[in-house]
């Protein structure tokens, strides 16, 4: 106290002049310090606010209002902070728990809307300004846009998901391939190890050639299939366009079909509404003759009773053709039909039935369907039967 009542006398010693001309020098000193402090905040690249605990916006600097697309101050004074900008409000609540609770707060991740209604991700914090009373009345808090490292980051946890589903299904397919090699080859091996009895009588020996060209017929068709997709995965597969006759190419299917079908003891069907010769379109003959064999093959396989009937018909408006192939097997489930066409997918039916096949069928099928530039599509109820359309250009 001595030593400050010392200093007071020394100022008032002085001439009035000096005294004057020091308040000068002190009075520039605050308003240079303010007119910085000012200027800081103006050109901040941090977004700087401050609002009432209510949500009332009472100042923004240019970064906020550059951040949220406002022209003015003005405009976004206009606001309610916390019914109008927060995505979610429930977010806005919990951060005013926290500034009551602590007083300040660092990091806090929520979503905001822009002036024209984008969502943006920002991270925020504040600190709550108090009166004398201890009453908040005021927070003072600056706000980041992190938007481009949240979709960032989003990207990197989706590919990490997808590759990681990727790696469950590469296995389960390297799995199901395993079997479906070793299978008929081990039938394959033991029918002709049995062969090699000199006594066989005729009846078996038929019987066991016919077991051997099954088996081999189930490899031939796996291993074409792994031929394909893997065409379809380096992208060097050969398209060859030409006049093809629909109507030859639906007889065709149907005579080879028509054995299989007979021996489950099912009805198996074509339509036919069009009394023309010939139907003539313009694309790839052979992808859609394995587009339909892959499809009537599975419902002939997945239909225990009941029928298989498949046929096509027009869309003159698009100048499209629309293939179809109706069973009233097993069924699809609504959440299995978003996935029966990825790679390496089975359908798993229960272990009552066990079905042949490599899951790469509807794969390759879909890959076909979008090469020729049409699309495909599922009806389905399980229990209750299946229709794919596939629809693909005339011309």
């Amino acid at each position: 106290m001595a030593m400050i009542l010392s200093s007071i006398k020394k100022v008032l010693s002085k001439p009035l002049g000096e005294i004057f001309s020091i308040s000068r020098i002190l009075k520039n000193r605050t308003w240079e310090n303010n007119s910085l402090y000012l200027d800081l905040v103006k050109n901040s690249l941090v977004g700087l606010y401050q609002t009432t605990p209510e949500g009332q916006i009472l100042y923004a600097n240019q970064a906020i209002l550059k951040m949220l697309k406002y022209d003015s101050l003005e405009d976004l004074l206009e606001k309610d902070l916390s019914k109008e900008c927060y995505v979610d409000s429930n977010k806005r609540e919990n951060f005013k728990k926290i500034l009551e609770e602590k007083g300040e707060i660092i990091n806090f991740k929520s979503e905001w809307y822009t002036k024209e209604g984008d969502v943006i991700y920002v991270r925020e914090g504040a600190r709550a300004v108090r009166d004398i009373t201890g009453r908040i009345y005021r927070y003072d808090g600056y706000v980041d846009n992190i938007t481009d490292f949240k979709l960032t980051q989003m990207k990197l946890i989706k590919a990490t998901q997808e590759a990681e589903e990727a790696s469950k299904l590469k296995s389960a397919f390297l799995t199901n391939m395993n079997h479906e090699i070793r299978t008929p080859m081990n039938s394959i091996l033991g029918f002709a190890e049995l062969l090699e009895d000199s006594v066989l009588s005729k009846e078996n020996h038929l019987k066991y050639i016919g077991a051997i060209q099954q088996s081999s017929v189930r490899m031939l068709n796996t291993i074409d299939e792994l031929i394909q997709i893997s065409r379809l995965d380096a992208d060097c597969l050969d398209i060859y366009i030409e006049d093809l006759n629909v109507k030859d190419v639906i007889e065709d299917t149907y005579v080879l079909y028509k054995p299989e079908a007979d021996a489950k003891g099912i009805e198996f069907s074509y339509e036919n509404n069009y009394k023309a010769k010939e139907i003539i379109i313009f694309s790839d003959k052979e992808k859609i003759e394995i587009i339909l064999s892959k499809l009537i093959s599975n419902a002939i396989k997945y239909t225990n009773k009941g029928s298989v009937k498949f046929g096509f018909d027009f869309k003159t408006k698009t100048n499209e053709i629309q293939f179809y192939i109706k069973d009233t097997g097993v069924g699809i489930s609504s959440e299995d039909q978003e996935l029966i066409f990825e790679h390496f997918y089975r359908i798993d039916n229960g272990k009552e039935l066990i079905y042949e096949g490599s899951g790469l069928g509807l794969t390759i099928v879909k890959e076909y369907v979008r090469i020729l530039g049409g699309k495909i599509r599922i009806e389905s109820v399980k229990g209750e039967g299946s229709q794919f359309y596939f629809v693909l250009p005339i011309n």
